[in-house]
């Protein structure tokens, strides 16, 4: 598919919002082994979001991706850029060699229903015995769209419409430690995004998203798994949770 050239620019690799609004982005590319690897998503030359591979244990390429959900106005140049380290399209074994993309879309719904929200962290943390219930975001990255509702005092959203929504979390580790971020839906573990292994040496962002079938009324909040820790840099969207309503 040709990109709209009204939106994204080929020659200088920008892509251009056209209508002011909350965009999805996502991002991906492979990590060849041992390299240490920092890609960052930037808004008019300001970082919004990171995507960090800085283990250098790995002994193979990996998978590096991750999704942001953030406003933007028209005109307003997206550009993705590789501030460190070094990335591959894919194993040169492979026939399509597509580890290495781009997506962006302006999220809105015709029927004027469009029903989101997206909260990050601006800091690391460390889980005990007892875990993390709830995993506490920051208040001043709270965004809202249409019916649905954010606690900041429960860090909890809830949702006033029934439909699929797709919903994204996501979480940086610790050098050397186990990380796990679960979403409940109801206080029930719906899915989540963890690592379990400790022979990891940096600092990687981990992500997964999927769509659920939810019901009006239904009540969704992330905990942080026992005996687990992560990080997450201020505004770069490290530890992250979203959701927006597709059909």
């Amino acid at each position: 598919m040709t990109p709209n050239p009204a939106r994204f620019n080929s020659a200088r690799h920008y892509y251009y919002c056209t209508t002011r609004g909350t965009y999805f982005f996502g991002l991906s590319a492979g990590v060849p082994a041992g390299v240490q690897t920092l890609v960052r998503l930037t808004k008019f030359g300001f970082g919004v979001g990171e995507m960090l591979r800085m283990s250098s244990t790995t002994n193979g390429m990996t998978t590096l991706a991750a999704k942001f959900f953030i406003d933007c106005d028209p005109n307003i140049p997206i550009s993705v850029e590789l501030v460190s380290g070094r990335v591959a399209p894919g194993p040169a074994n492979t026939q399509e060699k597509s580890l290495i993309s781009f997506t962006a879309f302006h999220y809105t719904r015709a029927d004027g229903t469009s029903t989101a929200w997206s909260v990050y962290r601006n800091s690391n943390w460390t889980a005990g015995a007892q875990g993390m219930n709830p995993f506490p975001f920051d208040g001043s990255s709270r965004k809202v769209i249409g019916s649905a509702t954010w606690n900041q005092g429960m860090h909890e959203v809830t949702v006033n419409r029934y439909g699929n929504y797709y919903i994204y979390v996501s979480g940086g580790t610790q050098p050397n430690r186990a990380m796990g971020l679960t979403v409940q839906r109801n206080g029930r573990r719906l899915f989540g995004v963890y690592r379990s292994t400790t022979n990891f040496n940096g600092v990687d962002s981990l992500g997964h998203g999927l769509v659920v079938i939810l019901n009006a009324g239904d009540r969704l909040k992330v905990v942080a798994e026992p005996n687990t820790s992560g990080y997450s840099g201020s505004e770069m969207r490290h530890a992250s949770f979203f959701g927006f309503l597709i059909i």
